[in-house]
């Protein structure tokens, strides 16, 4: 086996990395690490787009500055030009000293600049009209063969919300009959349960309603027999009712779940108007 284009792509998926690492110590101020791990990147010819070849140079001639070696960031600053020799450095980010140096680089370069500049202005021109001629290409295809007849709406949904309560799972799923019915059971049996321990409350709090033991039908102080009843009734509904609502709430995960699908496409006309039935990508548990 071959291991050379592996050991391309390996490179060439480490470099991006290794220059973020030296641009976080750049950042940071480390120049004498940043300019090592810069000029132990480009030693190596790295696959690197033009904009990070131009952002690695950059870094490299400023950390060369700092650290006093202007031969060294003069020929960073030369091989940045050659890449773009329009560049020019921010007055703003960069320290008036280094910004004059490097202007005074591309100045005394100008001659050897010139050409590379109408190269890149030819580059660029012949891109427009490549850009022009696919253009014209698709307006043709699209006069000759009529506006679309359908449109296709993508629909992503949200996996959270297959865990929230009121039907919440079952509305985004399309299901709004069962949505509405589970939402309306938890709300009446959240109120159910509320109104439940209020009244419990209120009966277990009031000292009028208490009794002594002897006094007729107070056979277990401090409620009347009556109360004791009537406390053990409201504290059933009470949790009967905290039980209908989870059970409630664990049926609508569940169902959400079941019928949970991450994206759905749905074939629409140009005006709006469904064709008939979505694709639906299909999430398995």
């Amino acid at each position: 086996m071959n291991i050379v284009p592996l050991v391309l792509l390996g490179l060439a998926l480490a470099a991006p990395a290794e220059l973020k690492r030296a641009k976080d110590r750049f950042e940071f101020g480390a120049y004498a690490d940043a300019a090592g791990a810069l000029r132990h990147l480009l030693a190596g010819e790295p696959d690197l787009t033009d904009d990070e070849a131009v952002d690695a140079y950059r870094m490299l001639g400023i950390s060369e500055y700092h650290l006093g070696d202007l031969p060294q960031a003069r020929a960073a600053f030369v091989n940045l030009l050659s890449y773009d020799p329009d560049y020019a450095l921010d007055p703003f980010l960069v320290p008036p000293p280094i910004v004059e140096f490097f202007d005074r680089v591309k100045k005394e370069h100008e001659p050897a600049l010139a050409p590379l500049r109408e190269r890149r202005r030819a580059l660029r021109q012949q891109q427009r009209l490549a850009d022009d001629a696919k253009r014209r290409l698709l307006a043709e295809e699209a006069a000759r063969t009529g506006p679309p007849t359908k449109v296709v709406r993508v629909q992503e949904r949200l996996y959270l919300f297959n865990w929230m309560p009121l039907g919440a799972g079952q509305f985004q799923n399309g299901q709004r009959a069962k949505g509405t019915a589970i939402a309306a059971g938890q709300i009446a049996m959240g109120l159910v349960n509320i109104t439940a321990i209020l009244v419990h409350n209120q009966i277990a709090k009031d000292a009028a309603r208490t009794c002594v033991s002897g006094q007729p039908g107070c056979s277990n102080p401090p409620y009347t027999d009556s109360d004791r009843r009537l406390l053990g009734n409201v504290e059933a509904v009470k949790y009967v009712s905290a039980g209908l609502f989870w059970a409630l709430y664990a049926y609508g995960v569940w169902d959400a779940h079941k019928y949970f699908v991450p994206i759905v496409e749905t074939e629409m006309t140009p005006t709006g108007q469904l064709t008939g039935g979505s694709l639906k990508l299909e999430w398995s548990f």
